[in-house]
């Protein structure tokens, strides 16, 4: 990924999306964001916005179909480009998100530690702060990095990377995550975030001209107690090992 395009990647990611502030009551425990079942298989989700070139995100990312259930499809042929969703929501009320995720090719030499070799598989970020210079924490499918990875973004000052899953053990298989990114914030930056203003996802393979292919789906805010109970059925909370490269 080119440290030009990323920049912009995280400053403007909210500016253009559409969707307005999620309804944060206290009394539900999950705050669905994205299903991808109201959109038509083979279509852009409309709800999503590219940062950067809007025709080439319409080429990496559309809505597949399989056994019924509607998701996010990613291929990326040597291409970059991030697409996003606009979402307000306060960390204190839901300060974890679940989603599941498919890699199903792996960018060929990716290494998410330098700019030359800057491609995942499959990336989501949650974006908080600011749209100006937000901060953004990077959940990663890694070629090469082992889990648990926590390191500073090589592009992107404001930005941290968190690698959830590595390699090919689990390639063609839907594993679902959750992350507890309030504390994740906390960890990285030494305080309380902002107001998380968005979530994007990213396939990209320009840096190592190669392909990366990923599906995403299920996008859903948890509430402290709902991410305890998602743990205690046998969902795997990730949790803070140490980081590299300091904070």
């Amino acid at each position: 990924m080119r440290i030009t395009a990323v920049v912009l990647l995280v400053w403007g990611l909210v500016m253009p999306l559409q969707g307005g502030a999620a309804d944060s009551s206290t009394d539900a425990q999950t705050l669905p964001i994205e299903t991808f079942d109201s959109y038509a298989p083979h279509s852009f989700p409309s709800q999503w916005a590219a940062r950067g070139d809007e025709a080439t995100a319409k080429a990496v990312y559309s809505v597949a179909e399989e056994n019924g259930n509607r998701f996010l499809r990613a291929y990326a042929d040597k291409q970059d480009v991030q697409i996003g969703i606009s979402r307000s929501v306060q960390p204190e009320q839901f300060p974890a998100l679940q989603w599941r995720w498919r890699a199903k090719q792996l960018p060929t030499g990716a290494d998410e530690r330098t700019e030359k070799t800057n491609d995942s598989a499959a990336a989501v970020y949650v974006v908080f702060d600011s749209t100006l210079l937000p901060r953004a924490i990077k959940y990663v499918w890694s070629s090469s990095l082992p889990v648990g990875t926590r390191m500073k973004s090589p592009v992107y000052w404001r930005s941290r990377v968190v690698v959830l899953q590595s390699g090919d053990a689990h390639v063609g298989e839907w594993q679902q995550e959750i992350i507890n990114f309030r504390q994740d914030y906390k960890d990285f930056f030494g305080e309380e975030p902002g107001k998380v203003i968005g979530i994007a996802v990213l396939t990209d393979s320009d840096t190592t001209k190669s392909i990366a292919e990923a599906d995403y789906d299920d996008f859903t805010l948890l509430t402290a107690k709902a991410a305890e109970l998602a743990q205690a059925h046998g969902t795997t909370v990730h949790v803070a090992p140490a980081m590299i490269g300091g904070q």
